[in-house]
């Protein structure tokens, strides 16, 4: 009985250390490739496409330190931009933003994969 509970013991304290390692708590991966990858996808706020400014992806982080990436915005709300793959920091400029400042603080994380990605970004205005 004795030696049965100092397995079960044994084997709880296995898993602990496996999952703070690996899985359960433990810090996010943080993406270290050079990697690029295109995306393409339609601005909008409230609904309506947003059609002038600029659209910036930053892929920076502490494994790479890169500057971001920018494009224009067409006038029917599309963007196209090459950036790095993995967590990137989106950031929408322009007079839409200038003129509705509830839209100001709207940066998203946006997961960029390999090759081709749609990627809408809705501005929503932000609870007073």
């Amino acid at each position: 009985m004795i030696r049965a509970r100092w397995g079960i013991s044994g084997l709880a304290a296995v898993l602990l250390v496996a999952w703070g390692c690996e899985g359960g708590g433990g810090r996010p991966s943080v993406s270290s490739s050079m990697e690029e990858a295109t995306v393409k996808g339609t601005v909008t706020a409230k609904g309506t496409p947003v059609t002038k400014g600029t659209i910036t992806f930053d892929p920076a982080n502490v494994n790479r330190k890169v500057g971001p990436r920018t494009a224009q915005i067409g006038s029917d709300g599309t963007y196209t931009i090459k950036t790095l793959i993995g967590e990137n920091t989106v950031i929408v400029s322009g007079p839409t933003i200038s003129r509705d400042p509830n839209l100001a603080q709207n940066s998203k994380t946006v997961d960029v994969q390999s090759g081709d990605n749609q990627v809408a970004i809705e501005l929503a205005p932000t609870a007073p």
